[in-house]
């Protein structure tokens, strides 16, 4: 629900590319407070590149983003941390650190060099282990739990970082349906609580139905169409920029789409 007019995160007339080989191309973009954004498109129409350059990892080749009114440009790394928290969809950790550690290096950008961690980072990094459900998994090396607890340690290591803005990058990866559902729970309550808006990559259609506000379809690094669940799962939307004509039916007590084939 956008409790305010002021836009979060602005896109003014941004490209990018790879290599020559455009990414993102002419895009606008104005996103508010409390909305959870979905971004959908098939691969290569480049939502995982939308989500760096708004993170302020790549930076456009031309137009400019804007973060609570500032360029990305000028806002120093570590403030950006303080603000923007990311759980990419694939991430590997070399050493074989325990869980508590993997959460705790969430609270890095709001320690203080001379006075070092205080008692509520580590209160902060135990209530994201709790929220996810890896508290039991605290003293395990991250290397020693399975693909869909490390995927909970790294939100919670995201929601640990206190963040204004929470991206991520197909966050169901390896998450069964119970701990899918449940992390879908704790996102939007952290959502009415310290987060501002939460932008989410999604392959499942229906899964981004189910948890968004607002859904951006990507096609070819432009955007396609903006709007609720309802406007953009449609059959003239899904074929114009998937290439094929799905099944859609309402979910029957939430009244949103859903595709089946």
């Amino acid at each position: 629900m956008v409790t305010d007019f002021k836009p979060i995160v602005s896109l003014e007339d941004v490209t990018f590319s790879y290599n020559h080989h455009p990414a993102i191309q002419e895009m606008n973009l104005s996103i508010y407070p409390g909305q959870f954004i979905g971004i959908i498109g098939p691969n290569g129409s480049g939502k995982t590149t939308m989500l760096k350059l708004i993170s302020g990892i790549i930076t456009p080749q031309r137009g400019n983003i804007k973060i609570f009114g500032k360029d990305v440009r000028k806002i120093p790394r570590k403030k950006m941390a303080k603000i923007i928290s990311m759980v990419p969809q694939e991430s590997y950790i070399t050493y074989n650190y325990k869980v508590k550690e993997v959460v705790f290096m969430g609270r890095i950008p709001f320690i203080n060099q001379w006075q070092g961690e205080t008692i509520l980072d580590y209160q902060i990094s135990q209530d994201a282990m709790k929220k996810t459900d890896s508290l039991p998994h605290a003293e395990k090396g991250i290397h020693q739990i399975s693909g869909g607890e490390v995927q909970r340690v790294y939100i919670a290591r995201a929601l640990a970082q206190s963040p204004k803005i929470l991206m991520l990058d197909e966050f169901s990866s390896h998450l069964d349906l119970s701990y899918k559902y449940e992390i879908i729970k704790i996102l939007r309550e952290s959502l009415k609580e310290e987060i501002q808006c939460i932008i989410s990559v999604f392959h499942d259609l229906n899964l981004a139905s189910y948890c968004s506000d607002q859904l951006i379809l990507l096609n070819q690094g432009r955007i396609e169409k903006i709007g609720t669940p309802q406007e953009v799962i449609n059959n003239y939307y899904l074929k114009k920029v998937y290439h094929t004509k799905p099944n859609i039916i309402q979910h029957p007590e939430l009244s949103i789409p859903q595709v089946i084939m």
